[in-house]
């Protein structure tokens, strides 16, 4: 157990914060949707929170990208982001003791904004200190966790997530977060140490340097592929008939459909990325076609449900699609920019469907429209990905035996030892044979290997032997 934490430890402690994080987002997000139906019709409640919010978190999260890559010596400090978390104490508890539609449409937009820039911050904190193949769990469990807590929070107090028992639970956790983030260490992002692994073939974007064209491309194709993604999803999850129904279903208990999705969206996209993307496409077009069957209310809470599980993909998927090319690539700002992209035309496309008030058919006719140049453009970003890059024009010297060993040790920061036994795990011998051949004894040598894989963050003798020869 102890080596399993300490192996893991920055998997575990991302997460948490992640978690912590996402819970007080969601019960933020709740809190302020009941205290609308207060002033609000439905329709104007959909266009506050999923419309303006999402483009006040859309904003909040550019402003972090924007602060990151200008100032990164602000935006990745402790402090700054302690502040973010404490300003919302006031905020809160103004948003729920004083009772003003006008004021509370500000501390919808404050909050929101807020919200985006310690999104920000969770995601390159994942991005610095998380193993890649990891990253997809990471993100999936915590996200889960947080919209289980949220499920239950509503539990324990009865579906009062607007009275004064709510700031204090909000409060207390943000007094956890502020806490974690003070004694976790790493905590204080640079871009020097980030999680990466080496490529992976079966990964999907890894190994491919955002410095080239062909880097460059890959990610303009998967911003769009994201833009055109994140209307399809809203169509879905913002129908006219979840607008109707939306005060007769338990929302909350929604989120724990939605932890489902989110977990299984993880653990497909850490054992294949392009399986998990493809699996996103798929899933896509499921709400707005069983939405559209189903009408009665016992019918469409279950629906919505599904709907909710198969959402936890495209949450999975731009996040952490983004979260591991930032990490790869050391462009740790780049870390939130698939979930900015995804809100802002999420926002855009909910306020549209309300202003004009599509119906269920015209939605279908969307959801349709959109779909085609989706399936397109994502197989031309796989093609892309798999398609080798042109050969450099002056031809490369192969590297001598001394060289290449040389290269590896100086990439890991490997020592005279462990670059030894890293060439003959190249070779793919056995401890036992590392032993004789360097008159060792196997526990030794079995006590490099494992230091050679937690320096190159790789998953077993097999992998290092993988990136030992590229």
């Amino acid at each position: 157990m102890k080596t399993f934490l300490s192996k893991n430890r920055n998997f575990i402690i991302c997460s948490v914060i992640i978690a912590a994080v996402y819970l007080l987002d969601s019960l933020i997000f709740f809190s302020q949707l009941y205290l609308m139906y207060d002033f609000f019709t439905e329709k104007t409640i959909s266009a506050l929170t999923t419309g303006w919010a999402y483009l006040a978190q859309g904003s909040g999260l550019l402003l972090f990208i924007l602060l990151y890559k200008t100032h990164s010596c602000l935006s990745a400090r402790r402090m700054f982001q302690v502040m973010t978390f404490v300003i919302e104490v006031p905020v809160i508890i103004f948003s729920i003791t004083v009772p003003d539609r006008i004021l509370l449409i500000f501390m919808v937009i404050f909050l929101n904004i807020i919200i985006g820039l310690h999104t920000g911050f969770t995601f390159t904190l994942a991005a610095a200190h998380v193993p890649t193949y990891h990253l997809g769990l990471c993100y999936g469990l915590a996200y889960a966790a947080g919209a289980f807590g949220t499920w239950v929070i509503s539990l324990v107090s009865g579906g009062k997530l607007t009275s004064y028992w709510i700031i204090f639970v909000d409060s207390l956790i943000i007094a956890l977060i502020v806490v974690l983030i003070l004694i976790y260490r790493d905590a204080c992002i640079n871009e020097k140490d980030t999680g990466a692994d080496e490529s992976d073939p079966m990964s999907g974007i890894s190994g491919i340097s955002l410095d080239t064209a062909k880097g460059k491309k890959i990610l303009i194709l998967l911003c769009i592929v994201i833009a055109v993604m994140a209307p399809i999803s809203s169509i879905g999850t913002n129908n006219n008939l979840y607008i109707e129904y939306c005060r007769e279903l338990d929302l909350l208990a929604q989120r724990s459909f939605y932890a489902v999705g989110l977990i299984a969206a993880g653990f497909i996209f850490d054992k294949n990325r392009t399986v998990g993307g493809i699996c996103t496409v798929v899933s896509l077009i499921y709400p707005i076609v069983l939405i559209m069957i189903y009408q009665e209310i016992g019918l469409l809470t279950l629906v919505i449900g599904l709907s909710y599980t198969i959402l936890g993909f495209f949450a999975v998927y731009r996040a952490a699609s983004f979260i591991t090319m930032a990490a790869e690539s050391k462009k740790l700002y780049l870390s939130p920019l698939g979930l900015a992209v995804a809100r802002i035309c999420e926002a855009v496309s909910v306020l549209a469907i309300i202003e004009t008030g599509c119906d269920e058919l015209v939605s279908v006719i969307l959801v349709s429209v959109l779909f085609i140049p989706l399936v397109i453009l994502f197989f031309l970003m796989i093609k892309e990905q798999y398609t080798p890059s042109a050969a450099p024009v002056e031809i490369q010297r192969e590297l001598t035996a001394d060289e290449r060993r040389a290269a590896f040790a100086e990439k890991y920061g490997l020592t005279r030892r462990e670059e030894e036994i890293s060439m003959f795990l190249s070779k793919g011998q056995s401890n036992g044979e590392i032993a004789e051949s360097l008159q060792l004894s196997e526990n030794t040598v079995r006590f490099h290997v494992s230091n050679i894989l937690k320096k190159t963050g790789m998953k077993d003798r097999n992998e290092v032997s993988r990136a030992y020869w590229m």
